[in-house]
């Protein structure tokens, strides 16, 4: 049980003074990855507002969750918060545990192309090989 269970709208530890997790969060629901809300707004560990959720980085058929993907307010390009950088995940924003600081300095967003082993080719002419992945 941890911070990934947090992230999966799993078990999570008793909240200090035992306050319940909607009180710690301004009364916001956390939720999974699964359930981060379209266009969201992304919000640094010092409470500014850096941007919106675009999407959700993750291969969803094998439960890998990479990060939110977001537009940054400063630079106006897609930016990738990595996993391990999101503190929580509300039903109204995305909690990052850096300070705005941290948060400017993630790099532009480039989707990666997965390619996966597969038969590739033409009829009779199959062979094994590397074709693109839906995800």
């Amino acid at each position: 049980m941890g911070a990934m269970d947090d992230l999966y709208g799993g078990p999570t530890s008793d909240p200090p003074g035992g306050q319940q997790p909607e009180d710690l969060y301004g009364g916001e629901q956390q939720v999974s990855w699964l359930d981060v809300p379209a266009h969201a707004p992304v919000i640094a560990s010092d409470g500014t507002e850096v941007g919106h959720v675009l999407e959700v980085a993750a291969l969803a058929n094998e439960d890998i969750f990479h990060g939110i993907v977001f537009a940054h307010s400063a630079h106006g390009h897609p930016c990738l918060a990595p996993a391990s950088d999101i503190a929580r995940i509300t039903e109204r924003a995305v909690y990052l545990s850096v300070d705005t600081a941290a948060a400017g300095g993630y790099g532009e967003f480039q989707q990666l192309h997965v390619s996966r082993l597969g038969l590739r080719g033409i009829s009779r002419w199959k062979h094994l090989g590397w074709k693109e992945s839906s995800e």
